[in-house]
């Protein structure tokens, strides 16, 4: 049972390596689509829900769910639906609509404090199918898109404007250290785990 744990802990920081920038095409809407049914398994989806139940099982306690673990299950549970949406909306739909490329690239050709900068600044910036850098609607929008449906279906959620703001802004945190993670995680494994 531990190896299967440790197993699927080290997919979820390995994952899928993510191409390098010098290596970007336009994605084709079927390859959206793609994407989104390849992270509806993935592990970033799977760790995504872990954190924003961590999260929300931390606050003081809510009537609506159990204490403990069945409680953070119940939340790990809810948020893995929330993630759910909000991968089809970030990955597939609106980029689809607005012609924008929801991947994250590396770029390790910058120096250590632009390459950082860089990977924080891909959750407000991306590119354009055509090629050109644009404000990142398909992660903003999206977000804002899943946490308004998730207003309707998840138990003991504070509704209306200002959380699902709040939401948005968390989720956009937590994906700025997912992209550190995955700019950086390559270069430390190469040099420390020698893979």
């Amino acid at each position: 049972m531990t190896a299967l744990i440790r197993k699927q802990i080290n997919k979820a920081i390995d994952g899928k390596p993510y191409p390098s920038l010098e290596n970007w095409s336009p994605p084709t809407t079927q390859e959206k689509f793609h994407r989104f049914l390849g992270h509806t398994y993935a592990g970033r989806t799977f760790a995504n829900a872990a954190v924003d139940a961590f999260k929300c099982s931390m606050r003081k306690s809510n009537p609506e769910y159990e204490r403990g673990l069945m409680g953070y299950g119940q939340h790990y549970g809810v948020y893995l639906g929330v993630s759910e949406t909000e991968i089809f909306f970030e990955q597939f739909l609106v980029p689809s609509v607005l012609k924008q490329d929801p991947r994250y690239f590396r770029n390790p050709r910058l120096p250590f404090f632009k390459r950082a900068a860089y990977s924080l600044s891909r959750v407000f910036i991306t590119r354009a199918d055509d090629g050109r850098e644009t404000f990142n609607a398909s992660r903003i929008l999206g977000g804002a898109a899943s946490q308004s449906l998730a207003d309707l279906y998840v138990p003991g959620q504070r509704q209306g404007m200002s959380p699902v703001l709040n939401r948005v802004a968390f989720d956009l945190v937590r994906d700025a250290g997912f992209n550190l993670m995955h700019e950086f995680w390559p270069d430390l494994r190469r040099k420390f785990l020698h893979r």
